[in-house]
């Protein structure tokens, strides 16, 4: 991997981690075998709680969803990665390139903690500027 620095998981790599996908399981171990933190935006444990109810078997669900969080940090929504996911939601809106608004506040927070995302989904996320993006 190459570096020692705190990056924010995306949510699609947390769902791709319950789903054993093997390239988000091998870069997490790598992660968390570093000495720095990883974590993830509030709103992306809202987005992994939203198909809960929807399941098939609820509680197993949530046991898989706790399972994946299992040693990341969350980080609060705060008024200043409100701010900056409102200023950049409107530019994105404003040149046609708006992504959803969840993604948006995942971006502001690695912004704001000037901290890459961990994605598959770099086609959305590198449409927010000053964004740093570790694809897998």
């Amino acid at each position: 991997m190459g570096w020692r620095r705190t990056v924010v998981l995306d949510t699609d790599f947390l769902i791709d981690l319950m789903h054993g996908q093997a390239q988000a399981v091998r870069l997490l171990e790598e992660l968390l075998d570093a000495p720095d933190p990883v974590g993830i935006s509030a709103i992306t444990v809202m987005q992994l709680y939203h198909g809960v109810s929807r399941a098939a078997v609820p509680a197993a669900e949530t046991d898989r969803i706790e399972k994946a969080l299992k040693g990341i940090a969350t980080y609060d929504l705060t008024r200043g990665i409100a701010a900056e996911a409102g200023r950049v939601d409107g530019e994105l809106v404003a040149r046609g390139e708006g992504i959803d608004p969840a993604d948006v506040i995942i971006g502001s927070t690695a912004l704001q903690r000037n901290e890459p995302v961990v994605t598959r989904n770099a086609r959305h996320f590198s449409r927010m500027k000053g964004l740093r993006l570790v694809a897998y």
